[in-house]
């Protein structure tokens, strides 16, 4: 009878390891056909703006240059802060390095056409930490509102620091819009138009967090896109010298590009889109053909600097894994 039992466990237990490593194998072909379809969509847009790239004749402030991949840096990991900081107050949090992790793992997914598989490439980790996937894509809303509202709130302060006379008899207006903005993200407000779209997807978007929370992080966002503002300012600079007087009318248009970005959620990452906003907006206050040019280098920026990151989240997470493992053994 001992022998029936002990036979049963041993199947269950190979049964369970099989089902496990099927698990991890399928794991492993959605990240690499995810990571095959960020490649062709990035491969696609770079070779349709091949002969633009190859006929830049610039001279970049490498110094200068090198303090915006900076910003951007620590854009995105205060950005990936920021969600961290959502999901606990939404109840659903992980630990921090692993949600940092989970962030950065995601950042290839915006490069796909719809935003989802920026939701799906985080998903796994929360799984892991018995995270229901309802609270992660609740999370992952409020994340996009947030950063919709912050860059949204940088924009209309940068239209006092219009570069015309255009915007002189709108000031007032555009007082009302701010103040309009704080009535707006009462989350009563958000939450009805939620729950409208809840008829159509048939799941539950209500977000949980009072007026205050979200006003405190819409605040943390806003200031968040001011340094991604400072970085995109000085790779302005770095190309083409503009005032310190302009920085937030600069920053305000990348602001704008992003809003737009979002939006189209049918391009990858905003691709074309951002750059039309970039070139508009930059070509009121520089010659065009340098417009055009900084409209270009910032995708590389952004890229680059992404892909970096990610590089980095790699290499730290395989050594912690590899550390856990070795002490594991000892």
């Amino acid at each position: 009878m001992e022998e029936n039992t002990q036979v049963k466990k041993e199947e269950a237990e190979i049964l369970e390891n099989a089902q496990q490593n099927g698990e991890k194998k399928w794991k492993k072909y959605v990240r690499i056909g995810f990571l095959l379809l960020v490649a062709v969509f990035l491969i696609r847009y770079f070779y349709k703006n091949y002969d633009s790239y190859k006929n830049l004749d610039i001279e970049i402030n490498w110094p200068v240059f090198a303090g915006a991949l900076l910003f951007y840096f620590i854009y995105q990991v205060t950005l990936a802060s920021l969600w961290h900081y959502i999901t606990k107050l939404n109840k659903c949090s992980i630990q921090y390095f692993k949600a940092i992790t989970a962030y950065l793992y995601s950042i290839p997914g915006k490069y796909i056409p719809g935003k989802v598989f920026m939701l799906l490439a985080r998903v796994p980790l929360y799984e892991e930490g018995g995270v229901p996937i309802r609270k992660v894509t609740v999370c992952f809303f409020l994340e996009n509102i947030c950063t919709l509202l912050g860059a949204a709130f940088l924009f209309l302060i940068s239209l006092f620091f219009f570069p015309n006379d255009l915007l002189n008899d709108y000031k007032w207006m555009t007082i009302g819009l701010v103040i309009l903005f704080f009535i707006c993200i009462n989350p009563k407000i958000i939450n009805f138009f939620l729950k409208i779209l809840e008829r159509f997807i048939k799941k539950d978007l209500s977000i949980p967090i009072t007026y205050p929370q979200m006003i405190k992080v819409v605040l943390l966002f806003i200031c968040n896109w001011l340094v991604v503002g400072v970085g995109f300012y000085m790779l302005v600079c770095s190309i083409y010298p503009v005032p310190v007087s302009q920085f937030l009318y600069v920053a305000g248009i990348d602001g704008l590009s992003c809003i737009i970005g979002i939006l189209a959620v049918f391009t990858p990452s905003g691709l074309g889109v951002r750059e039309g906003i970039i070139l508009l907006g930059l070509g009121l206050i520089m010659p065009k053909e340098y417009a055009v040019i900084i409209s270009l280098v910032t995708r590389l920026w952004q890229t680059v600097a992404e892909f970096m990151l990610i590089g980095i989240a790699i290499v730290i997470n395989r050594g912690m894994k590899f550390y856990k493992k070795k002490k594991e053994k000892v």
